[in-house]
């Protein structure tokens, strides 16, 4: 999940938390399904306005061509209420051999501040959506334990011949008694992903590595050899 703090007037403030919180940190669109949805919560004493709109990576820029749409794009959300966005997809335009990932922000616009000197901000919450097609027929952990591992000096290849994206989280690397940490990223469908080791750990010819879940949580996959 990122948080992208998008305007900051004059002095300073102490409520600069984001007053919209969402329930997840990330979302599954299952093609089989007509929707999927995601809740977000005013945790604030004051009314905020919330747009909501999908990118592809670029936070930058609001693509207008994707085939899935946002309802509501605009909506009021009183204190301690909730709401559920839905995406919709169209039925055209996403490949069918292998998963598609966008990422769903959401930007909390607050109410005018009452008095003057006062630090206004506005967070832009981005969590990523996987639209996965049914006809793929497998699952996110058949998938990382398929991955394929490749030491070659100070690189390590992870190469993922599977429709799934895999976001990866810490590696541990061993040889005998002696372990390394990396920190990894997410994997592409039939792509690979180069990950710079540190100097000493050339001679590791072993790991256990998490992966993100379904539900945003973290599972271990242990005891595999390296090439």
């Amino acid at each position: 999940m990122k948080k992208v703090l998008l305007c900051a007037l004059l002095a300073c403030s102490a409520n600069t938390f984001a007053g919209i919180q969402v329930d997840a940190t990330r979302v599954i669109y299952n093609s089989e399904n007509q929707s999927t949805s995601l809740s977000i919560h005013n945790d604030s004493d004051a009314t905020y306005m919330v747009q909501s709109w999908l990118d592809t990576g670029d936070a930058s820029r609001v693509p207008q061509n994707i085939p899935i749409i946002v309802t509501p794009p605009i909506l009021k959300l009183a204190p301690d209420k909730d709401a559920i966005l839905r995406f919709i997809y169209s039925g055209e335009g996403l490949p069918q051999d292998r998963e598609s990932l966008f990422w769903i922000n959401v930007q909390e616009i607050p109410p005018a501040p009452k008095q003057e000197n006062v630090l206004q901000v506005a967070i832009r919450t981005r969590i990523k959506l996987f639209y996965r097609p049914e006809v793929l027929k497998t699952n996110l952990q058949a998938e990382a334990q398929a991955l394929k591992w490749q030491h070659q000096g100070q690189k390590l290849i992870v190469t993922n011949n599977g429709p799934l994206h895999v976001t990866l989280g810490v590696l541990t690397l061993n040889q005998g008694n002696k372990t390394w940490k990396v920190n990894a990223d997410m994997v592409k469908p039939y792509d690979s992903l180069n990950i710079t080791l540190p100097p000493d750990a050339q001679s590791a010819n072993g790991l256990s590595f998490t992966y993100i879940n379904n539900y945003g949580g973290h599972t271990e996959i242990k005891n595999v050899s390296l090439n």
